[in-house]
């Protein structure tokens, strides 16, 4: 602990002084000053002052002016003040500036060590307070850098995050609740949401989490018995209302069917995904269930031909007019069919990519290239509204119909760095991204993207997940393997191997480092 002493007369101070190196604590008195005035200067310099003794009266500036400065402008420090008897009402005035304590003159070497002793234990108390609102923001923006999918797989991580669900699922069954925002959430909007929807769900059985990356609420929703649908639903809808009234945002539920057992919880988290995707068809602030029952149709042939026909003479307009009805097709929207929306999508993506083919001379689309960027359902997820996934198509059409490859080459760049920032976990090509997602020739992508960011597509992807890496030993209690695993390496003597080539040290040794330059 580190004192400074404040008091006008010389040898009162000095005697102060050394009763203070006297006792048997461990603090320094790192000066002694005659007026308020000095100290504050002395303050303004000296960052390092835990507490200060002060005198009440004194020329220039009195001790209670001192208290209110430091009460104001360093409220970390704690404040004793010197008293004789009939100063006693200033000194109760004094309690206004937080002072921690008041000493009756002369000085009782007793009073003294007693009021220093309760503020070490003070500072004890509020260090180890700190210390486990840290520890618990640490585990929470760990939980939150993660995913189902993560979370699924590895059953260390769900034992360190999923306690209650593990326990409460070999009991009871449960249903997968999926919360979003439209708008883009910023710390502050996500920690209003996770508070109002703690403070709904108190009460209830069931665990919350919130996954950074698709800026997704997840809640588990145990139930002592297997339950009406209609009971959860009128739940989601309560949950629903009260989120949007209450943040004043636009939102969107799904629920999943009921489950048991956590093996399927992954599938539960799927389901809700495919429901949610309804908000492209229906909007937004609704619950959507997930309902596989509704058969499914595709594109008419005479749309599809239609497309063809529009794609094959370059008709840009055409094609245009063609995709914008699909996605405006009443019925579709009507009946909600997610499963219509995926396989309709599936349709457009097929016959544009095999437009390309033809035109690269590469041959038959494949079943495999067909479904490239639906291949998992879950994909139209990224998409808020059904106009972004039409813009996306249509941009795929305009470079099969007009061939702007060149003049749209710096905004193909920028959605593939928009696009690594939100998938660098995955496995990335170029090579995939050149034939499969923007249908241009790889070569001339790696040039672009290389003259455009002054480095490969690879090794940029590289220093991409090497970065974000650094974040999670800073940031999180994540295990070595963990990470590796989380920004894309299947290895993790890869990852370790990569790491050290480049920033010089492993990941373990640069993690001690980082807690090691915290602590000093």
């Amino acid at each position: 602990m580190n004192v400074v002493v404040v008091d006008d007369e010389y040898y009162a101070r000095k005697a102060l002084v050394k009763v203070l190196e006297k006792l048997e604590i461990n603090l320094e008195v790192v000066a002694d000053l005659e007026t308020g005035r000095d100290a504050v200067e002395f303050l303004q310099t000296h960052p390092e002052v835990d507490t200060v003794i002060t005198d009440i009266r004194m020329p220039e500036m009195d001790g209670l002016q001192l208290a209110e400065y430091i009460h104001r402008e360093r409220p970390s420090i704690d404040v004793i003040i010197e008293t004789g008897y009939s100063d006693f009402k200033y000194a109760r005035q004094a309690m206004q500036y937080s002072v921690r304590d008041y000493i009756t003159k002369p000085i009782n070497r007793d009073e003294l060590k007693k009021a220093l002793v309760n503020i070490i234990e003070n500072r004890k108390r509020k260090f180890q307070e700190i210390q486990k609102q840290l520890e618990k923001s640490i585990v929470e923006f760990t939980c939150e850098q993660l995913s189902m999918k993560e979370l699924n797989e590895n059953q260390e991580l769900q034992q360190q995050f999923m306690k209650n669900s593990l326990h409460w699922a070999e009991e009871l069954p449960y249903h997968l609740i999926l919360l979003q925002c439209e708008k883009s959430l910023s710390w502050e909007l996500k920690e209003d949401m996770k508070r109002l929807l703690a403070d709904r769900l108190e009460g209830t059985t069931s665990e919350m989490f919130y996954f950074a990356g698709n800026q997704e609420f997840v809640i588990l929703y145990f139930q002592k018995k297997a339950e009406d649908p209609s009971h959860v639903k009128a739940f989601c809808a309560s949950l629903l209302s009260h989120s949007k009234e209450s943040s004043g945002l636009s939102v969107t539920i799904s629920v999943s069917r009921q489950h048991t057992g956590m093996k399927e919880v992954y599938g539960a988290y799927k389901e809700a995904v495919y429901a949610i995707s309804l908000r492209l068809l229906q909007g937004w602030n609704k619950v959507y269930q997930y309902n596989p029952e509704k058969e499914s149709t595709s594109l008419s042939q005479a749309e599809e031909m239609e497309l063809q026909k529009a794609l094959v003479s370059l008709d840009y307009n055409a094609a245009k007019k063609i995709i914008h009805e699909v996605f405006t097709n009443p019925d579709l929207i009507h009946n909600g069919d997610f499963y219509a929306l995926y396989n309709r999508i599936i349709n457009i993506l097929g016959i544009l990519n095999q437009q390309y083919n033809h035109q690269v001379n590469r041959g038959a689309v494949s079943k495999e290239r067909m479904m490239f960027l639906f291949s998992r359902r879950y994909d139209l997820y990224n998409f808020r509204h059904v106009s972004e996934l039409e813009e996306y198509l249509l941009g795929i059409v305009q470079e099969i119909c007009c061939q702007e490859q060149e003049e749209k080459g710096s905004d193909i760049i920028q959605k593939i760095i928009d696009y690594i920032s939100r998938s660098y976990q995955y496995d990335i090509s170029l090579q995939d991204l050149a034939e499969k997602k923007y249908f241009m020739n790889a070569s001339y992508l790696s040039r672009l993207f290389k003259a455009a960011k002054g480095k490969t597509f690879s090794k940029y992807l590289i220093e991409y997940r090497l970065e974000k890496s650094k974040e999670l030993l800073e940031k999180t209690i994540l295990k070595v393997s963990d990470i590796a695993v989380h920004v894309g390496y299947n290895d993790v003597s890869h990852y370790i191997q990569s790491f050290r080539k480049m920033y010089g040290m492993t990941p373990e040794e640069y993690r001690s480092h980082c807690t090691k330059t915290d602590s000093e």
